[in-house]
């Protein structure tokens, strides 16, 4: 809707596509270049229709109900240097066919409000060139890479074999949510948790996996460890549990030990530890998977954080009591940063974020012991580290570690007139023990915009 008002020239392409597939749409015939001098980007459907002077919506929602139990399969090629297929699409009475016809580029997978089966494409970015089936209850996607793997599709169709039970193989993926930095008992992030609540309500459906789907919070789940907000905390996380039949994984940020800007008393903090911690060490056995949970407000720095040899120590201890340590990938959970961060390319940069000084501050904010746990990192081979604290989203690899962000589920990043939620889905192959995707979501809490999505594809490269 939003775009067909946006301009008319995006209408008139828009018409011009439908014609090329034999689909004729009244209610997009009669709206004439005139009438957009009425229209505004926030339009009413029902201020619409007085203008046009007719029933719009029933006339595309008649065109939609139409096409909607049809068979889609949209082409999706591979990335620029890679070799395209030729293909030539036959014509089949409740099967369409769609194709992107240029390559995308590897590094710069960044999408504006995608429609929800692409979603599923998304999650498979590291598959590409493929095929996405889709209507308008299952989507599933396949790579597809050779003119016989091509044929082997018409084939099926010509058979009229069911294509979704065909192309459903999600048996390895497995799915993890990274949320940080709510900041609950906050008011103003009231308004960002019901946000978060939609946004995950309306992915889960295209997370498909037979596993159980893992979240990680990477910290500052709280604004204060007061009682009420602990409260909160967990009830939170119960939801979470009851909601998405979900395993929840928790550490602790700044916000999480501080009470009105001081570093809470000691055995106070130990308490939040005992309620809301648990283990240092979280083994997930089916995914063969670790989670190493590292408190970096342990010795005092809240501002930047430290963890300190000694936790070191105490994880290598507890990682040489597990048996057949190298079957499992391990993933690092920490609240601070290692590496100072970017903004993503479509928020604007502020003009004192640019200056020297300015990057000499920002460089000053990572973790203090950075380079102590970067060689600890190495020493581990461990190769996925998943932070929170700085409310920016983040994905880098360096020296074949890959450093992950979630920003603040809640909403922390503003951009003009929009207050963005953002949060990451990470896709993970239990039978090549590696993760594969990260997607990252901004979705705009105060309307103004809608969802944006990156994608990031895991390769084992050095930077």
């Amino acid at each position: 809707m939003r775009d067909i008002v946006s301009s008319y020239e995006y209408l008139y392409g828009f018409r011009q596509w439908l014609k090329k597939r034999g689909i004729i749409c009244d209610s997009l015939e009669r709206i004439q270049e005139t009438d957009y001098t009425f229209f505004s980007k926030r339009i009413k459907v029902g201020d619409m229709e007085h203008i046009l002077r007719y029933p719009f919506l029933d006339g595309i929602q008649k065109l939609a109900d139409q096409y909607a139990q049809k068979t889609h399969v949209l082409y999706i090629p591979g990335y620029n240097g890679e070799e395209l297929l030729n293909i030539h699409f036959q014509e089949y009475k409740d099967v369409y066919f769609y194709a992107i016809e240029e390559p995308f580029e590897r590094k710069d997978l960044s999408f504006f409000d995608p429609f929800p089966a692409f979603f599923c494409a998304m999650n498979h970015a590291d598959l590409w060139p493929g095929i996405l089936i889709f209507n308008d209850t299952q989507q599933v996607f396949s790579a597809l890479t050779s003119q016989t793997e091509f044929k082997k599709l018409i084939d099926y169709i010509d058979q009229k074999v069911n294509l979704f039970d065909v192309y459903n193989d999600n048996k390895d993926d497995s799915y993890y949510i990274q949320l940080s930095d709510l900041h609950l008992g906050k008011n103003k992030r009231q308004k960002g948790l019901i946000q978060l609540y939609n946004s995950l309500d309306f992915i889960m459906p295209y997370l498909q996996t037979d596993q159980q789907i893992k979240v990680l919070i990477t910290g500052d789940l709280m604004e204060s460890p007061n009682r009420k907000n602990m409260y909160l905390a967990n009830d939170f996380m119960n939801s979470l549990k009851k909601r998405y039949k979900a395993n929840v994984t928790f550490i602790l940020g700044n916000h999480d030990v501080i009470v009105h800007g001081f570093n809470m008393a000691r055995n106070q903090k130990s308490k939040v530890i005992a309620y809301l911690l648990g283990e240092n060490i979280k083994v997930l056995e089916k995914e063969k998977m670790i989670l190493i949970k590292m408190d970096t407000t342990s010795e005092g720095n809240l501002a930047r954080g430290k963890i300190g040899q000694r936790q070191l120590d105490e994880i290598d201890d507890e990682l040489e009591a597990i048996d057949h340590l190298e079957d499992y990938t391990m993933l690092v959970m920490l609240h601070h940063h290692v590496y100072p961060l970017s903004k993503a390319q479509f928020i604007k940069t502020k003009w004192h974020e640019k200056t020297f000084i300015n990057r000499i501050v920002e460089t000053s904010k990572v973790l203090v012991d950075a380079p102590l746990l970067i060689e600890w990192l190495q020493k581990r081979n461990i190769h996925y580290v998943f932070h929170g604290h700085k409310h920016l989203p983040y994905f880098r690899c360096k020296d074949e570690c890959y450093y992950i962000g979630a920003g603040s589920a809640t909403g922390g990043l503003k951009e003009s007139q929009s207050r963005y939620i953002s949060y990451n889905i990470v896709k993970y192959n239990t039978m090549e023990k590696k993760m594969k995707t990260c997607i990252i979501f901004y979705d705009d809490k105060a309307k103004a915009e809608r969802q944006r999505v990156e994608v990031y594809i895991f390769r084992e490269e050095k930077e």
